[in-house]
């Protein structure tokens, strides 16, 4: 029952039951009050008609022990002069009402039943007709413990009248208390007055006792009880953060604590299980992806944890090509560029984009249209966040969500987002790790002259780009290319004008192709273009439109213009041979007959040219 209560709730139970205990003390303590006051009224107006000194000394020193009994508990001056003033002004005896106790602090009047107006005010001058300061006098005998003062004193309708009064202190207060009769008074029976006060202070007291006594100890058990269970869920929170502080790695990461009840502890304990989940995740994440083969798959690893683990349908990620500030989409790997929600113009200009140019979160949600190149329809809003490693912009990952409509929709959007943050700030060192692996290995296989790949490049790639045609049922084209006379460009003009007549070589074969098709630096000034898909006999169009373009080209140089031929073989696989290295020997062969036939022109592979001796 209690689990079902929030530690606010049992405090606010606590509160409730102390409440409780005091309303009850004081409903005693109320009920005590008011039954002794009715008793000694009565047993005082029975008493003092009949008694002189004994009867009024009995009588004022029973009631100034019954006020100490219930001035006790009270510590607040105010509160014990309200009391006293409740208790005693309209207390009379004597069958002409002209008997009432009196109560004061010092000389200070405190309660006069005649005479309310004299309350509050210093009464030490009062004398009698004999000039007896009376006041003053019964304060010096209730200081020494209680005394007689006979006096002269007005009676209603006598005058002055003799008159003896008794004073003492009520114990444990700065108070005395006093009363007086006049002579004319009889004796009263106060010894079962005083019995009757007795035994109803112990009956009630020990009640009173016994109710305070059997509350305390429920609550002392309910306190227990409440501590005993914030206790052993922190001991287990506790626990578990010394097991991850000491090293206990992923078996750490792994525990979870019981949930026992659904107060602040058990929200406290739900919140840690999650923290756990959150953080096991992200470790096991990286190490997966530390294990993935290259950035792209990694870059689509995060795609499926943004869209499948954080919900996130809407998602895109762009990866950085530096080298010619462009960038491509990585994921959806399938996705339709058609589709994109942004504009195209990004993918050939990285600078166009806002996220990658700034290197930080760029949002909708905190001003509408803040990216021109945002396409997406009305009524949706996105987040860019830039993949920043080394101080660059690497990456751009794209959240695409509908615009929330109330407070909360957003603070689960902004939610998601700060756990794709917490994903991406855990492939950081992996991203830059791969990039540095992608750029050892693209530097292996790259000319460092022409930027065109080499032979390395293709033997490395040959049996991809193998399956790939055959599995489309296409053709590769293979156009070898050599440049006629090259060495007489180093003999005459010197090795840099040769190095620069291969580069431009390169750049106007690398024009002459399409985007899909690849350059290879074969060797020397021998290039290999690879035609991928294309139909039969293309090949040849393509190398004569490569023919002519080098032809066309002027090399300037200190010492002038340089012009140059080339003469190229073709061949094309599957058609010409069975493997593709067959297939550029054959494009060889075809070329060094272009060479034998005058140089400058394009020469088809056909099998009389192929002799066994050559294999």
């Amino acid at each position: 029952m209690l689990n079902r209560l929030t530690v606010r709730e049992k405090m606010y139970l606590i509160i409730a039951m102390t409440l409780v205990m005091f309303m009850v003390n004081a409903q005693f303590a109320w009920v005590n009050i008011n039954k002794i006051k009715d008793i000694g009224l009565k047993k005082t107006e029975e008493s003092i008609s009949i008694s002189h000194r004994a009867q009024i000394k009995v009588a004022t020193d029973t009631l100034a022990a019954t006020l100490a009994t219930t001035l006790k508990s009270v510590t607040s001056t105010a509160e014990q002069e309200r009391m006293l003033q409740a208790m005693l002004k309209d207390v009379r005896f004597e069958e002409d009402k002209s008997g009432y106790f009196f109560v004061f602090k010092d000389t200070v009047n405190i309660v006069t039943g005649p005479k309310p107006e004299l309350q509050g005010k210093d009464l030490s001058q009062m004398k009698d007709a004999n000039g007896i300061f009376v006041v003053r006098g019964l304060f010096e005998l209730a200081q020494k413990g209680g005394g007689f003062l006979e006096y002269l004193w007005p009676k209603p309708g006598k005058g002055d009248t003799p008159k003896i009064s008794y004073a003492t202190m009520i114990p444990g207060t700065a108070y005395w208390i006093g009363t007086g009769v006049y002579t004319d008074a009889s004796e009263t029976y106060l010894a079962n007055l005083r019995q009757d006060l007795k035994s109803i202070t112990e009956s009630r007291s020990y009640f009173m006792l016994f109710t305070v006594g059997a509350i305390f100890i429920g609550l002392t058990l309910l306190s227990l009880y409440i501590i005993s269970g914030i206790i052993k869920a922190l001991r287990s929170l506790i626990g578990s953060f010394q097991d991850i502080a000491h090293g206990e790695g992923q078996t750490a990461l792994t525990k979870r604590i019981a949930i026992t009840s659904i107060d602040e502890i058990g929200m406290l304990s739900t919140e840690f299980n999650s923290l756990m989940e959150s953080i096991n995740n992200l470790s096991v994440f990286k190490k997966v992806i530390e294990e993935d083969d290259s950035l792209e798959e990694v870059y689509q690893r995060i795609g499926e944890v943004f869209t499948q683990q954080l919900g996130i349908s809407r998602c895109f990620i762009y990866q950085i090509v530096n080298a010619k500030n462009a960038m491509h989409m990585t994921y959806p790997s399938s996705f339709d560029q058609e589709e994109m929600l942004c504009n195209h113009a990004i993918l050939d200009d990285n600078d166009l984009c806002k996220a990658k140019r700034t290197g930080h979160i760029i949002t909708s949600t905190i001003f509408p249209e803040i990216c021109r190149q945002f396409t997406g329809q009305e009524g949706w809003v996105h987040y860019c966040l830039p993949i920043v490693v080394g101080g660059a912009t690497v990456a751009v990952v794209q959240f695409v969500f509908d615009t929330p409509d109330t407070p909360s929709d957003k603070k689960a959007i902004e939610a998601k987002v700060y756990k794709a943050e917490q994903y991406i700030n855990e492939s950081l060192a992996v991203i830059e790790t791969k990039r540095l692996m992608s750029s050892l290995k693209d530097s292996a296989l790259i000319d460092p002259l022409t930027g065109l790949n080499n032979r390395r490049y293709l033997q490395e790639y040959t049996e991809k780009i193998v399956a790939g045609v055959l599995r489309r049922g296409k053709s590769i084209g293979l156009i070898m290319c050599d440049l006629d006379y090259f060495k007489q460009v180093n003999d005459t003009y010197g090795h840099n004008a040769g190095d620069l007549v291969l580069k431009e070589t390169s750049k106007v074969i690398r024009q002459s192709i399409r985007e899909s098709d690849i350059v290879i630096r074969f060797g020397g000034e021998e290039f290999l273009a690879v035609l991928l898909d294309i139909n039969e006999g293309e090949s040849m169009n393509i190398a004569e439109k490569i023919r002519v373009n080098i032809e066309q080209l002027k090399i300037k140089i200190p010492d002038g213009v340089i012009q140059k031929t080339i003469s190229l073989g073709t061949s094309e696989f599957p058609a010409d041979t069975g493997t593709l290295w067959s297939c550029i020997k054959f494009a060889d062969v075809a070329l060094y007959r272009a060479k034998a036939e005058g140089r400058n022109r394009c020469v088809r592979f056909t099998k009389d040219m192929w002799k066994e001796e050559q294999v």
